[in-house]
């Protein structure tokens, strides 16, 4: 339960994150991935989030040298920015089947109300 609780938090300040740097608004959707296992009754925590599917898509699929300047960053940060994409896309692909999609606000509210109850 107390690591549900810290993830919860973590989660939850990127999110709020998210939402205060106007990236994310409450009202949009974002793809949560939960544990396979229940922890407390029959619920099934969240484990980890993704934007939602176009964003989260645009951001791992499109080639980096479109999204920034090549020039702007050395080529070890360079290969390493290259290095962490395709390990995010890796992931993503690996937890696409078991994403659900959620309102932001929905799901703050849920892991508040759960963090209550742990």
């Amino acid at each position: 339960m107390k690591e549900t609780i810290a993830l919860y938090k973590d989660i939850t300040k990127e999110i709020n994150s998210e939402v205060k740097e106007g990236v994310l608004f409450p009202d949009d959707s974002i793809q949560i991935l939960r544990a396979d296992q229940p922890v407390f009754q029959e619920y099934c925590p969240i484990k980890d989030w993704y934007y939602d599917e176009y964003l989260i898509k645009e951001e791992l699929y499109t080639p980096l040298d479109e999204m920034y300047m090549p020039e702007e960053f050395s080529e070890t940060e360079w290969k390493q920015m290259k290095e962490e994409q395709a390990e995010l896309r890796a992931q993503y692909e690996k937890d696409q089947p078991k994403l659900v999609s959620m309102k932001i606000k929905d799901v703050l509210t849920e892991m508040k109300q759960m963090m209550k109850l742990f």
